[in-house]
């Protein structure tokens, strides 16, 4: 029987409903913006590559490794676009993946991605408060020649529980933003928006205009610290650390860093079936929002590594890892642009949006990571109750309640226990998905039925390309310690994933066979928008 003739068979068992319920409300900007705070190419951006790759991979150049990590995400973020804008649904690769290889690839795909969401919205709570916000508290402190407000930025993060009622708040206000409608989301959203772009563009400048020997001056002593340049070099050298010149050969270790810098550059597309105009709006969802990280992120890492020096950076985090760093947070980027900025009132205002990208980032995750339940459910492949949209704001409410608490969870177990940071590799998770997003978009062009709107060597160029680069990047995971845990806990939990998402598939089906349905020929038709 042919699946169109099975949906006319059966015209309310296929799906849930006939219609998602979900509106065509989101603009080109609105899909740009999602995109934007998802991958986060601002003050925190530029930070978080040297803050992840210093201590990881002494030796590695930041912005090579950043520039080989954007070039792996172009063919990507080309099929991405090429496949958000041939079938613009909810659920993004979960419904092309299903569609145009097996439904059950389909679901397995997407319900690793989805768990790999949850455990970046508990890991961005985690560093939010671990790091963000004691980073906001001390430097204010210094600012304004505040000491309790440095003391009790010191002791915030120094507390897991602060850190974890602080991930809390994080994730209550990310929720929040994506509760309320389209309207609202995008009107805070924009805000954001604003402020962090050109709180960001306002730091790269600072970083282009001031040289090394400015930042040495500026340095010594500052906040009243007993603290120079040279005596940081000096007292990591006394502590056994040696400077690790930057190669190539460490550099090439560090670009899965560098690809994760630029993660989430597509996540407009899981809402793709609500945007209006679909093909010119998902251009400059994926592909303008990845030119914007690409600049953005690049500009400032290139200035940012002149203003510190590489040896400098290197020995303050060697002494931060041995317990002798003399400041009451960790030596990121944050710690040190108040230091050259003369004017407290904007020193402020560069804080304040180093606070609050996860508050931007937030929205744009949990409006990704809903529309995966939403999907997964409207599909009946989890309960269908999630499926529901809310009739005054048009959004699938239950499901990011359903990720509020999953996330809450996670958060809890990041911070608490050791089992997500030594079982939960996302990098491979991503990388693998990735490679399968290649593998399809080089098949689709081949099956009968898919609306495409490229041609088809558009498809299977950069289907090919996006299979290379991440089966490098994949190779990468699961080989690198610092990239993801590499282990056989790590490699066998990936397994419990695809495994369980396998039952899960396997299980509804048998369960909607008998009540008449047959979920395989269902999950080859394209859903409704």
């Amino acid at each position: 029987m042919l699946v169109s003739e099975y949906c006319a068979m059966h015209p309310k068992t296929v799906f849930v409903r006939e219609a998602t319920g979900l509106v065509r409300s989101f603009s080109w900007m609105d899909a740009l913006v999602m995109s934007l705070a998802v991958t986060g190419p601002t003050y925190f951006g530029i930070a978080s590559q040297i803050g992840f790759v210093a201590p990881a991979d002494p030796g590695a150049d930041f912005t090579i490794s950043a520039l080989i990590g954007l070039l792996f995400m172009v063919p990507l973020g080309l099929a991405y676009y090429l496949f958000s804008s041939s079938m613009p649904r909810s659920g993004g690769d979960y419904i092309w993946l299903g569609r145009t290889l097996t439904p059950i690839i389909g679901f397995i795909g997407g319900w690793g991605m989805w768990i790999s969401f949850l455990a970046l919205l508990a890991a961005g709570a985690y560093v939010w408060g671990s790091v963000v916000v004691p980073v906001f508290l001390v430097t204010t402190g210094y600012t304004w020649n505040i000491p309790s407000l440095v003391a009790y930025g010191a002791s915030f993060g120094a507390s897991t529980t602060d850190a974890f009622l602080g991930g809390i708040l994080l994730l209550i206000i990310g929720a929040l933003i994506t509760s309320f409608g389209a309207k609202v989301y995008s009107r805070v959203m924009d805000l954001l928006a604003v402020i962090l772009i050109l709180g960001t563009i306002f730091v790269i400048c600072i970083l282009a205009t001031t040289s090394n020997q400015a930042f040495i001056s500026a340095f010594n002593n500052y906040g009243g610290v007993n603290a120079t340049y040279s005596g940081i070099i000096q007292q990591a050298a006394n502590n056994g650390w040696t400077y690790t010149p930057v190669t190539m050969s460490i550099t090439l270790l560090s670009v899965p860093f560098g690809v994760l810098l630029f993660n989430g550059f597509n996540y407009s597309v899981y809402v793709s079936g609500e945007v209006k105009n679909v093909k010119r709006s998902m251009f400059y969802g994926v592909l303008v929002a990845l030119l914007v990280s690409g600049i953005l992120d690049i500009t400032g890492l290139y200035f940012a590594t002149n203003m510190l020096g590489y040896e400098f950076n290197q020995a303050a985090f060697a002494l931060f890892a041995a317990g002798k760093w003399p400041y009451a947070v960790a030596p990121w980027l944050a710690l040190f642009v108040p230091m050259v900025v003369a004017n407290p009132y904007l020193s402020t205002f560069l804080q304040i949006g180093w606070l609050a990208l996860y508050f931007w980032w937030g929205g744009g995750l949990f409006l990704a990571a809903s529309r995966y339940v939403f999907a997964f459910s409207f599909d009946r492949l989890l309960p269908t109750s999630f499926a529901d949209i809310s009739e005054r704001f048009h959004f699938p409410l239950k499901a990011t309640l359903l990720n509020f608490v999953l996330a809450i969870l996670i958060t809890y177990l990041t911070i608490f226990t050791t089992f997500v940071g030594e079982v939960l590799n996302t990098t491979a998770i991503w990388a693998i998905v990735w490679v399968v997003v290649g593998i399809a978009a080089i098949v689709v062009p081949f099956r009968k039925g898919l609306p495409l709107t490229a041609s088809k060597w558009a498809f299977i160029i950069s289907g090919i390309l996006t299979a290379v680069v991440m089966s490098i990047t994949a190779y990468f995971a699961f080989t690198t310690p610092a990239v993801g845990p590499s282990t056989l806990l790590s490699d066998g939990f990936l397994l419990v994933i695809a495994l369980s998402g396998a039952v899960i598939y396997s299980t509804r089906y048998y369960s909607l066979k008998k009540r008449g349905i047959d979920l395989s020929l269902a999950m080859k038709q394209i859903p409704p928008e």
